[in-house]
Protein backbone atom coordinates (compact mmCIF):
# COMPACT_ATOMS: atom_id res chain seq x y z
CA UNK A 1 0.00 0.00 0.00
CA UNK A 2 1.20 3.53 -0.75
CA UNK A 3 -0.08 6.84 0.52
CA UNK A 4 0.22 10.20 -1.18
CA UNK A 5 -0.88 12.57 1.56
CA UNK A 6 1.52 14.93 3.30
CA UNK A 7 0.91 13.68 6.85
CA UNK A 8 4.13 11.65 6.99
CA UNK A 9 7.11 13.66 8.22
CA UNK A 10 9.82 12.57 5.79
CA UNK A 11 12.56 13.82 8.11
CA UNK A 12 11.55 11.89 11.21
CA UNK A 13 8.91 9.24 10.52
CA UNK A 14 9.92 5.57 10.59
CA UNK A 15 11.57 4.69 7.30
CA UNK A 16 8.90 2.10 6.53
CA UNK A 17 6.25 4.84 6.70
CA UNK A 18 8.28 7.08 4.41
CA UNK A 19 8.75 4.28 1.90
CA UNK A 20 4.99 3.76 1.85
CA UNK A 21 4.41 7.30 0.58
CA UNK A 22 3.84 7.61 -3.17
CA UNK A 23 6.45 10.27 -3.83
CA UNK A 24 5.55 10.25 -7.52
CA UNK A 25 1.97 11.31 -6.89
CA UNK A 26 0.88 14.57 -8.60
CA UNK A 27 0.05 16.22 -5.27
CA UNK A 28 3.60 15.80 -3.95
CA UNK A 29 6.06 18.71 -4.01
CA UNK A 30 9.09 17.09 -5.61
CA UNK A 31 11.53 19.66 -4.32
CA UNK A 32 10.21 19.78 -0.77
CA UNK A 33 10.41 15.98 -0.67
CA UNK A 34 13.98 16.06 -1.98
CA UNK A 35 15.01 18.63 0.65
CA UNK A 36 13.39 16.69 3.47
CA UNK A 37 15.09 13.42 2.57
CA UNK A 38 18.41 15.21 2.01
CA UNK A 39 18.07 16.66 5.51
CA UNK A 40 17.37 13.20 6.89
CA UNK A 41 20.39 11.76 5.09
CA UNK A 42 22.84 14.41 6.33
CA UNK A 43 21.63 14.09 9.92
CA UNK A 44 22.39 10.36 9.80
CA UNK A 45 26.16 10.81 9.63
CA UNK A 46 26.53 14.04 11.62
CA UNK A 47 29.28 13.81 14.22
CA UNK A 48 30.89 10.60 12.94
CA UNK A 49 34.61 10.96 12.33
CA UNK A 50 36.65 9.97 9.30
CA UNK A 51 37.65 6.62 10.76
CA UNK A 52 34.00 5.70 11.25
CA UNK A 53 33.28 6.57 7.64
CA UNK A 54 35.89 4.12 6.35
CA UNK A 55 34.99 1.12 8.49
CA UNK A 56 33.65 -1.66 6.28
CA UNK A 57 30.48 -3.46 7.29
CA UNK A 58 27.68 -1.11 6.29
CA UNK A 59 26.29 -3.72 3.90
CA UNK A 60 27.49 -6.66 1.81
CA UNK A 61 28.48 -5.98 -1.78
CA UNK A 62 25.79 -6.96 -4.28
CA UNK A 63 28.54 -8.03 -6.68
CA UNK A 64 30.53 -10.30 -4.41
CA UNK A 65 33.15 -7.80 -3.25
CA UNK A 66 34.11 -6.72 0.24
CA UNK A 67 31.50 -5.09 2.46
CA UNK A 68 30.84 -1.45 1.73
CA UNK A 69 31.66 1.39 4.11
CA UNK A 70 29.73 4.57 4.82
CA UNK A 71 32.28 6.40 2.66
CA UNK A 72 31.42 4.16 -0.28
CA UNK A 73 27.66 4.53 0.17
CA UNK A 74 27.83 8.31 0.29
CA UNK A 75 30.41 8.38 -2.48
CA UNK A 76 28.10 6.22 -4.60
CA UNK A 77 25.32 8.80 -4.17
CA UNK A 78 27.73 11.56 -5.20
CA UNK A 79 28.98 9.48 -8.13
CA UNK A 80 25.51 9.02 -9.56
CA UNK A 81 24.70 12.69 -9.13
CA UNK A 82 27.80 13.56 -11.14
CA UNK A 83 26.77 11.02 -13.79
CA UNK A 84 23.24 12.40 -13.76
CA UNK A 85 24.47 15.91 -14.45
CA UNK A 86 25.79 14.72 -17.81
CA UNK A 87 22.81 12.69 -18.95
CA UNK A 88 20.23 15.18 -17.66
CA UNK A 89 21.90 18.03 -19.54
CA UNK A 90 21.92 15.87 -22.65
CA UNK A 91 18.26 14.93 -22.16
CA UNK A 92 17.28 18.59 -21.83
CA UNK A 93 18.96 19.27 -25.17
CA UNK A 94 17.84 16.17 -27.04
CA UNK A 95 14.87 14.70 -25.20
CA UNK A 96 16.75 11.38 -25.00
CA UNK A 97 17.25 9.67 -21.66
CA UNK A 98 19.73 6.85 -20.99
CA UNK A 99 18.79 3.19 -21.07
CA UNK A 100 19.83 0.52 -18.60
CA UNK A 101 21.97 -1.09 -21.29
CA UNK A 102 24.28 1.94 -21.20
CA UNK A 103 25.59 0.72 -17.85
CA UNK A 104 27.25 -2.70 -18.14
CA UNK A 105 24.23 -3.93 -20.11
CA UNK A 106 21.97 -3.20 -17.18
CA UNK A 107 24.12 -4.99 -14.59
CA UNK A 108 24.14 -2.08 -12.17
CA UNK A 109 25.63 -4.15 -9.34
CA UNK A 110 28.76 -4.81 -11.37
CA UNK A 111 28.83 -1.25 -12.68
CA UNK A 112 28.62 0.20 -9.18
CA UNK A 113 31.20 -2.25 -7.85
CA UNK A 114 33.71 -1.08 -10.45
CA UNK A 115 33.23 2.50 -9.28
CA UNK A 116 33.88 2.01 -5.55
CA UNK A 117 37.14 3.86 -6.03
CA UNK A 118 38.05 6.61 -5.54
CA UNK A 119 35.30 6.84 -2.93
CA UNK A 120 36.58 4.02 -0.73
CA UNK A 121 39.89 5.83 -0.27
CA UNK A 122 38.83 9.47 -0.27
CA UNK A 123 38.71 11.29 3.07
CA UNK A 124 35.24 11.98 4.42
CA UNK A 125 35.52 15.70 3.80
CA UNK A 126 36.54 15.19 0.18
CA UNK A 127 33.51 12.97 -0.41
CA UNK A 128 31.19 15.53 1.16
CA UNK A 129 32.76 18.33 -0.88
CA UNK A 130 32.04 16.40 -4.08
CA UNK A 131 28.49 15.59 -2.96
CA UNK A 132 27.76 19.14 -1.81
CA UNK A 133 28.93 20.40 -5.21
CA UNK A 134 27.10 17.82 -7.33
CA UNK A 135 23.69 18.11 -5.70
CA UNK A 136 22.99 21.81 -6.44
CA UNK A 137 24.27 21.40 -10.00
CA UNK A 138 21.93 18.45 -10.57
CA UNK A 139 19.01 20.23 -8.91
CA UNK A 140 19.54 23.26 -11.13
CA UNK A 141 19.28 21.03 -14.19
CA UNK A 142 16.29 19.14 -12.82
CA UNK A 143 14.46 22.39 -12.13
CA UNK A 144 14.54 23.11 -15.86
CA UNK A 145 12.18 20.16 -16.32
CA UNK A 146 8.51 20.37 -15.48
CA UNK A 147 7.15 18.15 -12.73
CA UNK A 148 5.06 16.37 -15.35
CA UNK A 149 8.15 15.61 -17.41
CA UNK A 150 10.02 14.25 -14.39
CA UNK A 151 7.08 12.03 -13.41
CA UNK A 152 6.86 10.53 -16.90
CA UNK A 153 7.90 6.85 -17.16
CA UNK A 154 11.21 7.56 -18.92
CA UNK A 155 12.70 10.40 -16.88
CA UNK A 156 11.39 9.38 -13.46
CA UNK A 157 13.92 6.67 -12.78
CA UNK A 158 16.82 8.77 -14.01
CA UNK A 159 15.95 11.90 -11.99
CA UNK A 160 14.23 10.60 -8.85
CA UNK A 161 16.65 7.70 -8.48
CA UNK A 162 19.65 10.02 -8.33
CA UNK A 163 17.99 12.47 -5.94
CA UNK A 164 15.61 11.63 -3.12
CA UNK A 165 14.81 8.16 -4.39
CA UNK A 166 18.49 7.35 -4.08
CA UNK A 167 18.69 8.89 -0.61
CA UNK A 168 15.72 6.78 0.45
CA UNK A 169 17.23 3.57 -0.89
CA UNK A 170 20.53 4.13 0.91
CA UNK A 171 18.96 5.31 4.15
CA UNK A 172 17.81 1.72 4.61
CA UNK A 173 21.50 0.85 5.02
CA UNK A 174 23.04 4.14 6.16
CA UNK A 175 20.48 4.68 8.95
CA UNK A 176 21.09 1.45 10.90
CA UNK A 177 24.82 1.50 10.18
CA UNK A 178 25.34 5.06 11.40
CA UNK A 179 23.24 4.27 14.48
CA UNK A 180 25.66 1.45 15.27
CA UNK A 181 28.73 3.56 14.54
CA UNK A 182 27.37 6.35 16.72
CA UNK A 183 26.98 4.07 19.74
CA UNK A 184 30.51 2.78 19.22
CA UNK A 185 32.02 6.25 18.88
CA UNK A 186 30.22 7.44 22.00
CA UNK A 187 31.69 4.44 23.82
CA UNK A 188 35.16 5.50 22.68
CA UNK A 189 35.78 3.03 19.84
CA UNK A 190 38.57 4.61 17.75
CA UNK A 191 37.69 2.34 14.77
CA UNK A 192 41.32 1.32 14.48
CA UNK A 193 43.66 -1.03 16.31
CA UNK A 194 45.82 1.71 17.82
CA UNK A 195 44.81 5.38 17.59
CA UNK A 196 48.15 6.62 18.92
CA UNK A 197 50.05 8.52 16.23
CA UNK A 198 53.71 7.75 15.69
CA UNK A 199 54.75 11.39 15.90
CA UNK A 200 53.57 14.86 16.82
CA UNK A 201 52.53 15.67 13.26
CA UNK A 202 50.09 12.77 13.38
CA UNK A 203 48.79 13.91 16.76
CA UNK A 204 48.27 17.46 15.50
CA UNK A 205 46.40 16.16 12.45
CA UNK A 206 44.09 14.02 14.59
CA UNK A 207 43.35 16.83 17.01
CA UNK A 208 42.79 19.42 14.28
CA UNK A 209 40.32 17.16 12.45
CA UNK A 210 38.08 16.80 15.50
CA UNK A 211 38.43 20.49 16.33
CA UNK A 212 37.20 21.28 12.81
CA UNK A 213 34.20 19.00 13.37
CA UNK A 214 33.44 20.87 16.60
CA UNK A 215 33.66 24.19 14.80
CA UNK A 216 31.37 23.01 12.01
CA UNK A 217 28.74 21.35 14.21
CA UNK A 218 28.66 23.12 17.57
CA UNK A 219 29.58 26.76 16.98
CA UNK A 220 26.78 27.49 14.45
CA UNK A 221 24.06 26.52 16.96
CA UNK A 222 22.19 29.73 17.84
CA UNK A 223 22.78 30.84 21.46
CA UNK A 224 19.10 30.57 22.34
CA UNK A 225 19.27 26.80 21.80
CA UNK A 226 22.33 26.08 23.94
CA UNK A 227 20.15 25.60 27.03
CA UNK A 228 17.34 23.66 25.33
CA UNK A 229 16.63 20.90 27.86
CA UNK A 230 17.53 17.25 27.51
CA UNK A 231 19.62 17.23 24.38
CA UNK A 232 20.84 14.10 26.12
CA UNK A 233 19.25 12.99 29.42
CA UNK A 234 19.65 15.86 31.88
CA UNK A 235 22.15 17.81 29.79
CA UNK A 236 21.88 20.65 27.31
CA UNK A 237 24.52 21.71 24.76
CA UNK A 238 26.11 24.15 27.23
CA UNK A 239 26.53 21.26 29.68
CA UNK A 240 28.32 19.16 27.06
CA UNK A 241 30.77 21.92 26.14
CA UNK A 242 31.28 22.81 29.82
CA UNK A 243 32.08 19.16 30.49
CA UNK A 244 34.69 19.16 27.70
CA UNK A 245 36.26 22.25 29.27
CA UNK A 246 36.21 20.63 32.73
CA UNK A 247 38.23 17.68 31.52
CA UNK A 248 40.59 19.79 29.43
CA UNK A 249 41.42 21.75 32.58
CA UNK A 250 41.84 18.51 34.50
CA UNK A 251 44.10 17.28 31.71
CA UNK A 252 46.30 20.36 32.14
CA UNK A 253 46.58 19.57 35.84
CA UNK A 254 47.46 15.94 35.11
CA UNK A 255 50.21 16.88 32.64
CA UNK A 256 51.62 19.48 35.01
CA UNK A 257 51.72 16.99 37.90
CA UNK A 258 53.47 14.48 35.67
CA UNK A 259 56.01 17.08 34.57
CA UNK A 260 56.79 18.08 38.17
CA UNK A 261 56.51 14.76 39.99
CA UNK A 262 56.76 12.03 37.36
CA UNK A 263 53.44 10.25 37.90
CA UNK A 264 49.99 10.46 36.35
CA UNK A 265 46.92 11.34 38.39
CA UNK A 266 44.27 8.76 39.21
CA UNK A 267 40.58 9.27 38.50
CA UNK A 268 38.61 11.44 40.97
CA UNK A 269 38.03 9.73 44.33
CA UNK A 270 34.31 10.43 44.20
CA UNK A 271 33.97 8.57 40.89
CA UNK A 272 33.85 9.94 37.38
CA UNK A 273 30.07 10.17 37.11
CA UNK A 274 29.72 12.07 40.41
CA UNK A 275 32.61 14.37 39.47
CA UNK A 276 31.08 15.07 36.05
CA UNK A 277 27.68 15.89 37.54
CA UNK A 278 29.13 18.14 40.23
CA UNK A 279 31.38 20.06 37.87
CA UNK A 280 28.71 20.64 35.25
CA UNK A 281 26.18 21.75 37.85
CA UNK A 282 28.71 24.18 39.30
CA UNK A 283 29.12 25.97 35.97
CA UNK A 284 25.50 26.17 34.83
CA UNK A 285 24.19 29.62 34.07
CA UNK A 286 27.16 30.91 32.10
CA UNK A 287 26.23 32.31 28.72
CA UNK A 288 27.11 30.68 25.43
CA UNK A 289 30.03 33.01 24.76
CA UNK A 290 31.49 32.35 28.21
CA UNK A 291 31.14 28.58 27.83
CA UNK A 292 32.88 28.61 24.46
CA UNK A 293 35.59 30.97 25.68
CA UNK A 294 36.34 28.71 28.63
CA UNK A 295 36.45 25.66 26.37
CA UNK A 296 38.77 27.38 23.89
CA UNK A 297 41.13 28.56 26.61
CA UNK A 298 41.21 25.16 28.34
CA UNK A 299 41.90 23.36 25.05
CA UNK A 300 44.69 25.81 24.17
CA UNK A 301 46.29 25.37 27.60
CA UNK A 302 46.16 21.60 27.31
CA UNK A 303 47.67 21.64 23.83
CA UNK A 304 50.47 23.82 25.16
CA UNK A 305 51.06 21.49 28.09
CA UNK A 306 51.12 18.47 25.78
CA UNK A 307 53.69 20.17 23.54
CA UNK A 308 56.22 19.79 26.38
CA UNK A 309 55.72 16.02 26.69
CA UNK A 310 58.12 13.69 24.92
CA UNK A 311 56.61 11.49 22.21
CA UNK A 312 57.22 8.45 24.40
CA UNK A 313 55.39 10.04 27.33
CA UNK A 314 52.54 11.07 25.05
CA UNK A 315 52.24 7.53 23.70
CA UNK A 316 52.55 5.82 27.10
CA UNK A 317 49.34 4.14 28.34
CA UNK A 318 48.69 6.70 31.09
CA UNK A 319 49.90 9.68 29.09
CA UNK A 320 47.79 8.80 26.07
CA UNK A 321 44.75 8.09 28.25
CA UNK A 322 44.93 11.55 29.83
CA UNK A 323 45.74 13.48 26.68
CA UNK A 324 43.44 11.69 24.22
CA UNK A 325 40.55 11.40 26.66
CA UNK A 326 40.77 15.09 27.55
CA UNK A 327 41.23 16.36 23.98
CA UNK A 328 39.99 14.95 20.68
CA UNK A 329 39.19 11.49 22.04
CA UNK A 330 36.75 13.14 24.40
CA UNK A 331 35.37 15.65 21.92
CA UNK A 332 34.63 12.98 19.30
CA UNK A 333 32.49 11.08 21.82
CA UNK A 334 30.37 14.15 22.47
CA UNK A 335 30.18 15.11 18.79
CA UNK A 336 28.66 11.70 18.15
CA UNK A 337 26.08 12.45 20.85
CA UNK A 338 25.16 15.99 19.84
CA UNK A 339 25.99 16.08 16.11
CA UNK A 340 22.56 15.16 14.69
CA UNK A 341 20.81 17.61 17.01
CA UNK A 342 23.26 20.39 16.12
CA UNK A 343 22.65 19.89 12.40
CA UNK A 344 18.88 19.94 12.83
CA UNK A 345 18.70 22.88 15.21
CA UNK A 346 20.90 25.03 12.96
CA UNK A 347 18.35 24.71 10.14
CA UNK A 348 15.38 27.02 9.66
CA UNK A 349 12.54 26.05 11.97
CA UNK A 350 10.36 24.81 9.10
CA UNK A 351 13.04 22.27 8.16
CA UNK A 352 13.49 20.68 11.60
Amino acid sequence: MTISHAAVDLRHAPLADVRAVDLRAPDRDLWADETALWDRLTVAWAGLDDAAWHLSGAAPSDAGGADWSLAEHVGHIADWQELAEVYTARAIETGEWPSDSDYDDGDFDTYNERRREPWASLPRDSILTRLDAARPRLLELAHRLTAETIRAPGPWGWVYNTLHGHYLDHLAVIGPWTDELRVRQIDGDPFMADPRPVDRAGFAKQEAAIAADFDRLVRPVPPEHWTAPDLTPGWDLADHVTHLADWAEEGVRAVEVFARQGYWLADPDEGIDAWNARMVARSRGAGTAAVLDRYDRARARLLDAVSHLSTDDLRSPDGWSWVYDCLHGHARKHLAMVGPWCVEIARPEAAR
